[in-house]
């Protein structure tokens, strides 16, 4: 059996611990599969450019499954959607409602994506209308019918939908490998939490992540998740 075996990170909560581990997870390949979140978008991106684009073309050669969600707030864009009352309150300086935006797209509308990460004609592409990938989607079922007990995750936003989409994943006894630079860095900081002696950039980085490695799963890198899927076609 084809293992991935891929070095990961994870933080040591208890006394004598509050520290880093480090360990390579052996894991079977048939049960590993990609899922990317909100990388949709046409505009120049580095991090989807030079991170995830590499991470994505050595899953599919090494033969993961791949997956794909994104937000479309069309399916709940109701006048009274309270989504769209707070989000308009927090977001927008008019106050306008934050449905308005998906309102006005129309019935054709189809996520756009930069040729790098474009989804394949076999890779599903699940829309969602809140944080997690899983609510009231069929991104469940799908990973189910495919065997699937591992996913690496790489995508948007660290502080959102990526956190709430793992986070849920570990609830529906998913493990989850987040490639750590495969999302977002000092850019989900506000104005008062940008710390530039941090590596993470910022505190909420550091938080978010840090919770994320003590509470919901696994991180790696785009660089040693790429080296790893080499190591499987080596094998092969």
């Amino acid at each position: 059996m084809n293992t991935l075996d891929i070095p990961v990170r994870y933080y040591k909560d208890f006394p004598g611990g509050y520290d880093h581990a480090y360990e390579t997870l052996n894991l079977p390949l048939a049960e590993c599969a990609m899922l990317l979140v909100d990388v949709d978008g046409k505009a120049a991106n580095p991090t989807t450019e030079n991170l995830i684009a590499p991470a994505l073309t050595a899953a599919r050669q090494a033969g993961l499954r791949v997956a794909y969600v994104h937000n479309d707030l069309r399916l709940v864009a109701d006048p009274g959607n309270v989504v769209g009352e707070f989000w308009g309150k927090t977001k927008y300086a008019d106050g306008a409602n934050a449905l308005n935006y998906w309102r006005e797209l129309g019935p054709d509308y189809a996520p756009e994506y930069l040729d790098c990460v474009r989804p394949g004609p076999e890779e599903p592409n699940f829309p969602k209308w809140i944080w997690s990938g899983f609510h009231d989607t069929f991104l469940d079922q799908h990973l189910r019918s495919w065997g699937t007990r591992t996913l690496i995750v790489v995508g948007y936003s660290r502080r959102a939908c990526m956190h709430y989409t793992c986070s849920e994943a570990v609830g529906r006894n998913y493990r989850v490998v987040l490639l750590r630079d495969c999302s977002n860095g000092a850019e989900i900081e506000f104005p008062d939490t940008v710390d530039k002696s941090l590596p993470e950039g910022g505190w909420l980085n550091k938080i978010v992540l840090r919770n994320f490695e003590h509470l919901i799963g696994y991180t790696s890198t785009s660089a040693e998740f790429v080296a790893a899927c080499a190591d499987v076609e080596t094998a092969e």
